[in-house]
C-alpha cells in the first residue's frame, strides 16, 4: 500500500511538472508580443500610435526572460541598423521609410527561424506570427 502511494505521488509530481511552460513556449509567446509591437509600429498612422508601439517594444525588450534574451541577442544585434533607420524615419515623420525599415526587420526575422537553437527558432516564429496576424 505504501509503495502504491509513493508511486501515485511521484506520478502526480511528474504530471504537474509537465504542465509547466517550456522555454520554447515562452520564447514563442515573447516573440509574438514583439512581432505584434513591430506590426503596430508599421501600421501607425499618427505619431501617438507610433509612440505607443515604440513603448510596447521597449516593454517587450525589458520583459524578455533571461533564457530568451540569451538566445536572441545576436539576431537582435543584427537588426540594430534597420531599427535605427526606423527610429530616424519615425522622428522625421517619413512613414514610407519607417515602413521600409520595418519590412527589413520582418524579413530578417524570417531568416532567423532556421537556426540550430530551438529557443531562438521559436522566438522568431512567434515574431512572425505576431507580425503577420491581421
Amino acid at each position: 500500500m505504501r509503495a502504491l502511494l509513493v508511486i501515485l505521488v511521484a506520478a502526480l509530481a511528474l504530471a504537474l511538472a509537465a504542465c509547466g511552460e517550456s522555454p520554447e513556449d515562452q520564447a514563442r509567446e515573447e516573440g509574438e508580443r514583439a512581432g505584434e509591437a513591430v506590426r503596430a509600429l508599421y501600421d501607425a498612422e499618427t505619431p501617438e500610435a507610433a509612440q505607443i508601439a515604440v513603448d510596447e517594444l521597449v516593454a517587450v525588450r525589458e520583459d524578455l526572460s533571461d533564457d530568451v534574451r540569451e538566445h536572441v541577442q545576436d539576431e537582435v544585434g543584427v537588426q540594430t541598423e534597420s531599427l535605427q533607420t526606423a527610429s530616424e524615419a519615425l522622428q522625421s515623420g517619413d512613414r514610407a521609410e519607417l515602413q521600409s525599415a520595418i519590412q527589413d526587420v520582418r524579413a530578417q526575422a524570417d531568416s532567423f527561424t532556421s537556426q540550430g537553437n530551438s529557443i531562438a527558432n521559436e522566438f522568431w516564429r512567434g515574431f512572425e506570427e505576431g507580425y503577420d496576424d491581421d
